[in-house]
């Protein structure tokens, strides 16, 4: 009966050794991670293992990772990351898995240009909604010497200088013999009164340049684009006293035009005035004239003349830039 006994618990003993389990192998679930720099995502992984995930990583200077396994985008670059689990005695082996992190650079969008207060197409409604302040204008007295030029408008931003025109269609015409109605822009650009000249048309002769183009010629309404005249006489001198407009500009992308008969609206570029030497000023002065035959027959601004100021002549517009 002993040996019986002694038999069974050998028995037993065996059983319990031919029943003992070998670990399982862990695994690792993880894929590569995507991150545009500034921007985070959370590492995705799972195991089979009962350990938890840890997380090395090798490239500190390309991104960040947090405790929780959330990826930070610091520069572009690569970088790998490497995912483990411990061993689990007698239960889950150690397992291990790298995965690439990309960090791409951000996109850089551009920001959307401001819309224009004033659009060069001939239709004149967005001069009418320009906000009260915001611009200058002058009209034209009918007594004045010079009083073929009825009014004006004179929106600045810091890109551009708009005009809007209007003129006496009675007493405008295209001359064969000109072959276009010159018209001026006189710019007191520096926005001081000591400097540049040209008193025959404005009482203040501190211009400094003057634009010569045309806004119709005998194929109707064109687009003002016109050269460019610096002044070169003395200062708050009197006379045609300019640059050759071949040194500054001779109609090359100054200007813009569009219009009507009698009504007319343009733009010159302060960018590219400032380009050849004449920066304007936030604050500056502006006059215009239109001529047949190459006589001025239209000022603004302008007056009818009287005792004290028998010729008319006044000063130029003061135009303050508009700024967002």
């Amino acid at each position: 009966m002993k040996k019986v006994l002694t038999l069974f618990a050998i028995f037993a003993m065996v059983g319990l050794v031919s029943c003992k389990k070998d670990p399982v192998q862990a695994t690792i679930t993880a894929s590569d991670v995507t991150v545009e720099e500034g921007s985070t995502v959370k590492v995705v992984a799972s195991t089979n293992s009962s350990a938890a995930i840890t997380f090395n990583v090798d490239n500190s200077g390309v991104y960040s990772l947090s405790n929780d396994g959330v990826v930070s985008g610091i520069k572009p670059g690569e970088g790998k990351l490497t995912l483990k689990v411990a061993e689990v005695k007698g239960q889950f082996t150690a397992a291990e898995k790298v995965i690439k992190v990309t960090v791409t650079a951000k996109e850089v969008v551009p920001p959307t240009p401001a819309e224009a207060a004033i659009k060069i197409d001939g239709d004149f409604a967005d001069w009418a909604a320009l906000a009260s302040g915001t611009f200058s204008q002058k009209f034209g007295d009918e007594e004045a010497t010079h009083p073929a030029l009825t009014k004006c408008k004179v929106y600045a931003d810091p890109d551009f200088i708009y005009v809007y025109i209007e003129w006496d269609t009675d007493a405008i015409e295209w001359v064969p013999d000109v072959e276009h109605v010159p018209f001026h822009c006189y710019i007191n650009t520096d926005g001081n009164a000591a400097t540049g000249g040209f008193g025959d048309e404005f009482a203040d002769a501190c211009i400094d340049i003057c634009t010569e183009g045309w806004i119709y010629d005998s194929e109707g309404i064109s687009s003002y684009d016109p050269g460019i005249y610096g002044w070169t006489g003395e200062a708050n001198g009197s006379g045609w006293s300019w640059t050759d407009p071949a040194l500054l500009g001779d109609g090359s992308g100054f200007g813009q035009g569009a219009g009507i008969e009698g009504k007319y609206e343009f733009k010159l570029d302060r960018s590219m005035l400032a380009g050849v030497g004449y920066p304007v000023a936030d604050v500056f002065s502006i006059g215009f004239d239109i001529q047949q035959n190459w006589d001025s027959v239209g000022i603004l601004p302008n007056a009818a003349p009287d005792e004290e100021n028998a010729s008319g002549i006044v000063d130029s517009m003061t135009v303050t830039t508009q700024k967002n």
